[in-house]
């Protein structure tokens, strides 16, 4: 990553790791918006789901850099249990440690594992 790349708006095209001023801006309404809710959900932690989302897509697009047509194998089942599992969060937070974050790791391997990876 380069400094010069760090301080626009561009999205970077080249190969690895990304990060740009959106991106800042992204991560740190992320955290204002968890802080926010925390007051409202404090019940089953459920204040902390914007940013465990926006730290997936972030891991996706910008760190290991899977590619779209890869997402939607995550986040499709995601939305779903939450639909289901919102008014149980222990429940939920166990489906995202033992289904969604091995979901994760086996896109990403399998994202690494094509020819055309260009992540970290």
């Amino acid at each position: 990553m380069k400094w010069r790349s760090f301080l626009t708006t561009k999205i970077q095209k080249e190969p690895g790791f990304r990060l740009n001023l959106i991106d800042i801006g992204l991560i740190g309404f992320l955290i204002l918006l968890t802080w926010l809710l925390h007051p409202i959900f404090q019940e089953g932690w459920l204040f902390l789901l914007p940013l465990y989302i926006g730290i997936s897509f972030f891991c996706f697009c910008n760190v290991f850099r899977i590619g779209n047509w890869l997402e939607p194998f995550w986040y499709i089942p995601f939305t779903i249990s939450l639909f289901f599992l919102t008014d149980q969060p222990e429940i939920l937070w166990w489906l995202i440690l033992l289904v969604f974050e091995p979901l994760k790791v086996i896109l990403i391997a399998y994202s690494m594992k094509r020819g055309d990876y260009h992540g970290i």
